[in-house]
């Protein structure tokens, strides 16, 4: 794993590089870093390039925070990241806020194989209709962060939405190796592995 920094728009990003293959980009919630991804389950994506970014939010980032004037400020962000770092038709993951700005992203039809988010929040502000990708939605059973309300936007969008029986909000931390089974099952069923 190699730890790196670049400016994108005039602000500081860090993130951290592990393993070799497709472009896969994991953007964290708000109490978490891009650490966690690495430590969690960096391990566990062969024939993947992951590329965990440090957003600028929350209080373990160490990246230049900013404050949002638009709700997709953010998405805009990771996207500025993305291309500052010629990534192609990456595969996003986002937990929580960065589950929320992986969808907004998407919802600009910014470039991208497929989304996968666990615990996204505000997903019924969200214009889902709007995203023409696979998207996958996990959420903990004992999730008390997003509630049920953004698990049936999705569903009602008609994306695959999974529930990991005793994990709570971060349930990619909570049970890792089930969250990484749904991973690798959904990028097979839409052929990207």
């Amino acid at each position: 794993m190699s730890e790196n920094w670049m400016r994108v728009n005039g602000r500081s990003v860090r993130y951290l590089v592990h393993g070799d293959g497709k472009p896969m980009v994991m953007v964290h919630g708000f109490s978490f870093n891009a650490n966690d991804w690495i430590n969690c389950c960096g391990n566990d994506f062969p024939g993947f390039r992951i590329y965990a970014i440090d957003m600028p939010y929350g209080p373990k980032s160490r990246s230049t925070h900013f404050a949002i004037n638009d709700p997709n400020d953010y998405a805009n962000h990771l996207y500025s990241i993305i291309k500052a770092l010629n990534i192609e038709a990456p595969i996003l993951i986002g937990a929580s806020l960065g589950g929320e700005t992986v969808l907004r992203y998407l919802v600009l039809n910014y470039p991208a194989v497929a989304g996968i988010v666990v615990g996204p929040v505000r997903v019924s502000s969200i214009n889902l209709s709007r995203i023409k990708v696979p998207v996958m939605g996990i959420w903990g059973s004992k999730d008390r962060v997003s509630g049920r309300e953004n698990m049936e936007a999705m569903r009602r969008a008609g994306f695959r939405v999974e529930v990991i029986d005793g994990a709570g909000h971060p349930a990619y931390l909570d049970r890792p190796r089930e969250f990484v089974k749904l991973v690798l099952d959904f990028l097979k069923s839409i052929n990207a592995i």
